[in-house]
């Protein structure tokens, strides 16, 4: 008995993780050397990785030891010196290879920033929450524009790049097994008769909720709105859950319809969100700022993103990782606002992957 229950303790408080901060620095330059028109796997310093059951062979690729679903987060911070009126892109990407059955595989995450200004810093970040496959490895990447000229270098300090992988619940069964609901603990009494249902209650229905924890994750959307106009909230082209709880739906009145999604309990969420826009017209090269907002059911925002773009017609993103609070039924919800006169704001091209917004419990 004492086995049964203090294994599976051990296990879900130590599962497996990966932390890389800090960048290999390249030959003449002050950092890790990015070149024009080309992706670049970033190389980690092998000396600043901590490793727990996630492995690496090459200090680039980090393989996963099991099935379930992982969180990954990816920032790194460029420098260049030399930038067009217009700006330069720079992209960050997550990659996953080696994938079986319904793991995840290939371009998992990907984000755009506009670099404006020589000799400067600008950070970019993507993260995701997906399910791989054991022996999945799992790189970040980074592509620097074609027209780019100039030296160009990832920073190398701890806080400069960083790249995290954990595992969040094991799922053996794929990213849409079932959850389990939280289960209710309660405290014990000296002398108390345990029966087997109260016992299965405080023990393996504890773990069975810890080994699928409730998650959701919303992608794709299409918008097409004036700049500072108010209640745009993203509209989401599909939803995937594993909780019947998680209910997609319109906010309130004077939205779209697939506004709001509706979380099971209340509790911490872990949240990872990617937005993707354009602006459609106005002055080229001058620089337009927008927002993104993750909100509960208040109008005051839990979480307030924001960036800016110098290129009409080109995409440019922001992502967020968080915790925040939500209560049993309240409606998560993603709402967006553009400045600048004379101008439309669009959602990104490509893939549904240009708007996404992850949500997994992790406890009351």
């Amino acid at each position: 008995m004492h086995e049964r229950v203090t294994a599976p303790q051990k296990y879900y408080a130590n599962l497996p993780y990966a932390s890389a901060r800090g960048v290999v620095t390249s030959p003449g330059t002050s950092g890790q050397a990015l070149f024009a028109g080309q992706k670049r796997d970033v190389l980690w310093d092998s000396q600043r990785i901590r490793l727990n059951g996630i492995t690496t062979p090459d200090s680039t690729r980090f393989r996963v030891p099991e099935d379930g679903v992982y969180h990954v987060s990816f920032n790194a911070t460029v420098n260049g010196s030399i930038v067009r009126s217009v700006g330069e892109n720079l992209n960050a990407y997550l990659f996953v290879d080696g994938a079986t059955g319904q793991g995840a595989s290939g371009v998992m995450g990907h984000t755009t920033f506009q670099h404006q200004a020589a000799s400067s810093y600008t950070t970019i970040q993507v993260s995701v929450t997906e399910f791989f496959t054991r022996g999945s490895s799992v790189r970040a990447q980074v592509y620097l524009d074609s027209g780019a000229t100039g030296t160009w270098w990832i920073s190398t300090a701890d806080y400069d790049a960083n790249l995290n992988i954990v595992l969040l619940t094991p799922s053996s069964n794929s990213w849409a097994e079932p959850a389990s609901p939280p289960p209710v603990l309660r405290t014990w009494s000296d002398g108390e008769y345990i029966d087997v249902d109260t016992m299965t209650s405080q023990t393996l229905d504890v773990f069975l909720h810890l080994e699928n924890r409730p998650r959701v994750t919303a992608r794709g959307a299409a918008f097409n709105v004036a700049a500072s106009q108010e209640k745009v909230a993203v509209s989401w082209n599909s939803m995937y859950s594993n909780d019947r709880g998680f209910a997609l739906q319109k906010l309130t009145a004077g939205y779209a319809d697939r506004t709001g999604i509706k979380v099971p309990y209340s509790g911490m969420y872990l949240i990872s969100f990617v937005g993707t826009v354009q602006h459609s017209s106005g002055v080229e090269a001058a620089s337009y700022g927008f927002q993104f907002k993750v909100h509960g059911d208040s109008d005051d925002a839990k979480i307030l993103t924001q960036n800016s773009t110098t290129r009409m017609n080109m995409d440019c993103s922001i992502a967020v990782t968080d915790l925040i609070y939500l209560k049993s039924n309240e409606t998560l919800n993603v709402r967006f606002y553009g400045w600048g006169p004379d101008t439309r704001w669009t959602s990104g091209t490509g893939d549904d992957r240009a708007l996404i917004l992850a949500a997994t419990y992790m406890g009351g």
